[in-house]
């Protein structure tokens, strides 16, 4: 039996030695991760969901912000008219 061929024996009998040693803890960690991964994928679903929602308020604003600035440019024509006819009929008084 060559040298390299019983390192790896020796190697691989610590290993599953170490394994069975720690099976309680290896399986603690595997189930708490496979908890936190469950968890996290629950996370990024509500964080889409949040984004969704975010962009069809983006859309929403833009709309009100066109009409905002159309209401205010209808608004300013009629106070600019409502002015002049308030100065004209200033000068006729005088």
């Amino acid at each position: 039996m060559k040298l390299s061929n019983l390192l790896l024996f020796a190697g691989s009998a610590l290993g599953s030695y170490l394994l069975t040693k720690n099976r309680e803890t290896i399986t603690e960690e595997v189930s708490d991760t496979s908890s936190r991964i469950e968890s996290i994928k629950e996370d990024l679903d509500i964080i889409q969901n949040s984004l969704e929602v975010i962009n069809q308020q983006k859309e929403q604003i833009k709309e009100y912000q066109k009409d905002l600035t159309y209401k205010f440019k209808v608004l300013e024509k009629d106070i600019q008219t409502r002015l002049t006819v308030l100065k004209e009929m200033q000068e006729e008084n005088q």
